[in-house]
């Protein structure tokens, strides 16, 4: 049987394993893979919009129709959720008429969400083809 001994100084024998091969890697590497792929799973789900460009947001017609742009406000929930932004639904309705708000403004596009079935996103430039 041989003997050898590593750069760090533990012995290891032929066909064993050292002392340190049952202690755990590197955290800093693990953290490293779980954060990986986590940013994986984000990026595999941006969908066609990438693709898009400038896309500046999106928003569901239901929400956009709840809009009152002579007010500002939505009719069915108070400002400041995500989901109802005030500026983007202005401007959708600054570019294009209910009931599909599907147009264009020359500098800003407003196009069908390929994500869902019934959303608005707003472009800057042209609509995809």
């Amino acid at each position: 049987m041989s003997n050898f001994t590593d750069k760090n100084g533990d012995q290891d024998t032929a066909g064993g394993a050292s002392a340190q091969s049952g202690q755990p890697q590197d955290p800093h590497r693990r953290h490293f893979s779980r954060n990986a792929l986590a940013g994986s799973a984000v990026l595999l789900s941006l969908g066609n919009r990438s693709a898009w460009g400038q896309t500046v947001d999106c928003m569901s017609l239901t929400t956009i129709n709840s809009f009152d742009p002579t007010t500002g406000m939505f009719a069915s929930a108070p400002g400041g959720r995500p989901d109802h932004n005030e500026n983007l639904a202005a401007e959708i309705h600054r570019i294009a008429q209910p009931p599909e708000y599907l147009g264009t403004d020359g500098d800003f596009s407003t196009c069908q969400d390929p994500d869902t079935l019934d959303g608005v996103c707003l472009v800057k430039g042209e609509c995809p083809p």
